[in-house]
This record gives structure tokens, C-alpha cells and sequence, in this order.
């Protein structure tokens, strides 16, 4: 088995005000080469931290601890040295909003350009060519994007120029966090068919950051809870969908909506921890209906339930 990520006790803090708070705490993971692996929570729970340091865009105020291999690279925040060759070359980045990758003074033609004359050293005319081909596979019509500006195109184009852009690079790790969240719902079916296709046609490994369950469950072969920076269970998308194991993931599968399902939604009161409270016990002890007196006092451990199944409860 190849791995094209390997995280190992990772934990990303930030420096805010004198104080380090950390944003994931020790997690462990594994995303196999091709394949679509899902990283899921709340706002808040790290998963977007998670993303930017596989993909090497940490702030610079970030601090990190544990391992962290990217393509078989190890990688560490601080140092760009290691991220040289990593960067642009092994991994590439789809951000919420197509508006934060894509500059808003360059036609689309040329914000190729810039990206890949800096990594590749192509000239203008290389760069269209070679934008022409990956607009295409995204869908695109590139004598009706090239010369255009990013405020011209309709949001869903935006988000295939900005797709385009990111694969243009080589990368075969393509790290897309929430790519989809600001588009209504006819939109997110066709950026998520588009990521579909591309997977198969390019060889990709997707690592795809969302809060909702639901594309988690059509995009992705394995999936990651996070809660609070902790991940919480770790398995095969099927099987945790179908019966998860941890109280929060149970918890964000009934607090979706499906179409043709007549079933109740249920709330859960609360929210996640502030970063400030370090907390002795298990992040989620304060919404569980299933808490225990271990559960107070001491994070669980993660526990091997089945074959690439982990889960993080005391009630395992």
C-alpha cells in the first residue's frame, strides 16, 4: 500500500496574544494513494487547519508537532525548504472560495501563466496551452474563460477555473476544502461529479474537506471525524455512515435532512470547546447522552475496532 499522506501525533497551535492555542491536537491518520478520503466536522474542529498543512499554506504565526509525509515527504511547518518540490508539485489546494486562489486584476489566461512559469519556468504561450487542456477537463469552454476576469464568470465556472488552475500543476494529491459550500444546491452536484471524473481520469488522491455528511458519503472511500482538533473515528465511509460508532458522528448524520426520508431531526445542544480550554477529558463529554465517569477526567484512547476502523470513546 502507497501512502500519499501520512500524519502521525500531529498537532497544529496558533500564537494568539502571548497564548498557543491548539486547533488539532495528536492526531493520526493514513490517505491512500487514489483514493477519495473525507475529513468531516463542525466548524471549528480542525479540519480546515488539517488541510492547509498538508497542502503547506499554514500561517506563518502556526506551530507544529508530531510527523507529517507528504508524497513520502516529511514536511514541516516553518521550514519552506521542506516544502520545495511538495508544494505545487505533489500536492495542490482548492480553496471555499474560488475568490481566494484566483487574482481578481489577471484574466484567467494569465493567472495560469504566473503559476506555472513560477514552478515549471513555461512561457506565456505554454502556459495557455496547457490551461486550454485542463479548462476543458473541467468543463470548460476556454475561448469563452481565458481572456475573461475572474468577476465575469458565474460561480460555478469560477470553481472549475480554480479546479483547473489547481491540476495544472501535476499534483496528484489534491487537498479541496469545502469547494462546494458557497454554491446553491444544483452547482455542488456538478463540482462533485466533476471531482468524480477527474479522480478517475487524472489518477488523483482527493482529500476533501466538508462539514455535510451527505457528500462525505457520495465523494469519499474512507472517512475522518474531527471534533474540538481530536479526530474521533476513522473508517470506511460505508460503514460509519451505516453505523457509526462515535456519539458525535451519530450526531451529524441525524442532524442532516434526506431527501424522501420521513424521519425526525433531532438538536444537540451546546458546541464545540474554546481552543483556550485545554479540557483533561473527552472534548465532547458536555453534549454526550452517553458520557461516562472516565469520560470526565481522561481523553479516550484511539481504539482499533475492525479492519482501518478507529474510533476515539470510552464506550470501546
Amino acid at each position: 500500500m502507497v501512502l500519499a499522506v501520512e500524519a502521525k501525533r500531529l498537532s497544529v497551535g496558533y500564537e494568539e496574544l502571548e497564548e498557543l492555542l491548539w486547533a488539532v491536537r495528536g492526531v493520526s491518520f493514513e490517505v491512500r494513494e487514489g483514493e477519495a478520503f473525507c475529513i468531516v466536522g463542525e466548524s471549528g474542529s480542525g479540519k480546515s487547519t488539517v488541510a492547509s498543512a498538508i497542502a503547506g499554506i499554514l500561517p506563518p504565526h502556526a506551530v507544529t508537532e508530531g510527523e507529517l509525509r507528504v508524497g513520502g515527504r516529511l514536511v514541516v511547518k516553518g521550514n519552506e525548504r521542506d516544502y520545495e518540490g511538495v508544494r505545487g508539485h505533489l500536492v495542490t489546494y482548492v480553496p471555499q472560495s474560488p475568490g481566494a486562489s484566483l487574482n481578481p486584476y489577471l484574466e484567467i489566461g494569465d493567472q495560469f501563466y504566473y503559476v506555472l512559469n513560477n514552478l515549471y519556468g513555461l512561457s506565456r504561450k505554454e502556459a495557455r496551452e496547457k490551461a486550454r487542456t485542463y479548462l476543458e477537463m473541467a468543463g470548460l469552454d476556454p475561448g469563452a474563460v481565458l481572456d475573461r476576469y475572474p468577476h465575469e464568470l458565474s460561480g460555478g465556472m469560477l470553481q472549475r477555473a480554480a479546479i483547473a488552475l489547481a491540476l495544472s500543476t501535476g499534483a496528484k494529491i489534491l487537498v479541496a476544502d469545502e469547494p462546494t459550500s458557497s454554491l446553491d444546491a444544483h452547482l455542488r452536484l456538478q463540482i462533485v461529479q466533476l471531482l468524480k471524473r477527474l479522480r478517475s481520469e487524472v489518477g488523483l488522491t482527493l482529500i476533501f474537506i466538508t462539514h455535510d455528511m451527505l457528500l462525505a458519503g457520495v465523494l469519499s472511500e474512507r472517512i475522518a471525524v474531527m471534533y474540538a482538533g481530536h479526530l474521533v473515528e476513522v473508517g470506511p465511509t460505508k460503514e460509519v455512515l451505516r453505523k457509526p460508532l462515535h456519539p458525535y458522528t451519530s450526531m451529524l448524520i441525524e442532524c442532516v435532512p434526506v431527501l424522501g426520508v420521513k424521519r425526525p431531526l433531532k438538536a444537540y445542544a451546546g458546541e464545540p470547546p474554546n481552543l483556550s480550554e485545554a479540557g483533561r477529558g473527552c472534548p465532547f463529554y458536555d453534549r454526550c447522552p452517553f458520557r461516562l465517569e472516565a469520560c470526565a477526567s481522561e481523553i479516550p484512547p484511539v481504539k482499533e475496532v475492525g479492519e482501518s476502523y478507529y474510533v476515539a470513546c470510552w464506550l470501546y
